[in-house]
């Protein structure tokens, strides 16, 4: 089955923009730096760097269809941390609008931190990444440099949109075969039918992407 790349979170696009050529470094630690940052962070700051992040946005011409994919997935989220709050908590009108209130800033931070990543993901290719990481392994371990852990590093950072890209694809494949309904109990039989799949790739792909490591470690 093939399926438009653009249509997964978190994949590369090839573009000529001033984002795209920034250097992986600079965007890595931007990345980081945010998502250890932004949970402490005052309003005022938030407000600002959501300014900029926008702008960052419009210079990586970061897709409409990114966008959308991202407000869907924050929607979805945003319900399941609402209803995970109110368990067990008195149903009273004060404590929605509290609970509600909690959930909303926690979900403003997390929507900054995700459309930074998906800029850094965006505007940034894999090989960028693994050159990144063995520049992250060599300035930290010198002499004792092996390629271990830009190795295991590169593929954490890679099976990020790997996860997306599967789980879609297995979705589709899903529907093709079983064309069901979509209610909560045909939801789990998905779930638990993808899940161990879902596991299964990303293993291989793991496998995969380790060993094409090497051999260009042993060829430069």
């Amino acid at each position: 089955m093939i399926v438009d790349k653009n249509s997964f979170l978190f994949q590369y696009t090839a573009r000529n923009t001033v984002i795209h050529r920034l250097p992986a470094g600079v965007k890595f630690c931007i990345l980081c730096l945010s998502s250890f940052t932004l949970y402490s962070a005052p309003q005022i700051l938030l407000a600002v760097y959501a300014f900029f992040l926008v702008l960052a946005g419009i210079g990586a011409k970061l897709s409409w269809l990114t966008v959308k994919r991202n407000c869907r997935f924050l929607g979805v989220y945003t319900l399941c941390i609402f209803f995970i709050k109110i368990i067990g908590m008195p149903l009273t009108v004060d404590m929605f609008k509290t609970m509600a209130a909690e959930t909303l800033l926690f979900m403003q931070k997390l929507a900054l931190i995700l459309f930074t990543a998906s800029i850094f993901y965006e505007t940034t290719s894999k090989l960028e990444i693994f050159v990144l990481c063995e520049k992250i392994e060599r300035f930290f371990c010198r002499k004792k440099y092996t390629g271990a852990f830009s190795t295991l590093f590169t593929i954490t950072l890679m099976c990020v949109p790997r996860v997306f890209e599967v789980w879609a694809q297995l979705n589709y494949a899903y529907d093709a075969r079983t064309h069901r309904r979509r209610d909560i109990v045909n939801a789990y039989r998905r779930f638990a039918s993808l899940l161990p799949a879902l596991i299964e790739n990303l293993l291989r792909f793991a496998v995969t992407v380790e060993k094409a490591l090497k051999n260009r470690r042993l060829r430069g």
